[in-house]
């Protein structure tokens, strides 16, 4: 896999370069927020690793740029700040973890792959159809009876998800570990939220859905037809 390292403390961003490319990855470092913009124009990668504090452009909003811009790779934040109204910033511009310094190896490398398996889980669904309902996840849009309506990132994470396995129930902790990872900061009740707002633009009657159905006591399915 191919991973951009952000930071600019350079012996902080090439010991994890050595490290990523020991385990197997294809590692760029940028040094600043800039240089990480211009990388992310001139390639594609499939995960960034990105400090917070740096002299020009900062973290927050090199992922607020990129975001801005329609760049999903996936981000993990790893930096000194580890207040938790700094998490709450990095993970709602988008981020998909917040490691703090200091920080065991170890474990960033175990996040790493987890966000990686995240990534790639059904990454080769990219359009399909629900009823009349006609989903592009590579455009976020879902468009039915002549009307597009577009999908936040983490609605199209969580049908990517159901769609990957039609008829099986997903749990709610299933989904918020797959869709969100290990973060303290969703809830049961956020994935029932995000649920209303698909159903809205999925379901001819979403206060009677057919396809994006609950099972009681286990969690959500859906139904392509």
């Amino acid at each position: 896999m191919k991973i951009l390292v952000v930071d600019d403390e350079r012996s902080m961003a090439d010991s994890l370069r050595d490290n990523f490319d020991y385990e197997g990855h294809s590692t760029t470092c940028a040094y600043s927020g800039q240089d990480a913009l211009d990388c992310l124009k001139g390639d594609v990668f499939d995960l960034v690793i990105l400090d917070v504090m740096m002299p020009d452009v900062d973290g927050f909003d090199v992922l607020a740029t990129i975001r801005k811009e329609g760049v999903q790779t996936p981000v993990i934040f790893l930096t000194a700040r580890s207040a938790e109204a700094d998490k709450l910033r990095g993970l709602g511009l988008g981020g998909d973890d917040y490691v703090t310094k200091p920080f065991s190896l170890r474990e960033l490398l175990a996040r790493v792959d987890a966000v990686l398996r995240r990534s790639c889980a059904g990454s080769d669904l990219k359009e399909f159809v629900i009823g009349s309902a006609h989903v592009d996840l590579a455009c976020l849009t879902i468009e039915r009876d002549g009307a597009e309506h577009g999908m936040g990132r983490y609605e199209g994470s969580i049908l990517r998800l159901l769609a990957s396995a039609p008829g099986k129930v997903f749990s709610r902790e299933d989904i918020l570990n797959q869709v969100w990872g290990r973060h303290a900061f969703p809830t049961m009740r956020t994935v029932d939220n995000y649920i209303v707002k698909l159903r809205q633009k999925i379901e001819p009657e979403p206060g009677q859905p057919r396809y994006l159905t609950s099972v009681y006591g286990a969690g959500y399915r859906l139904s392509l037809d």
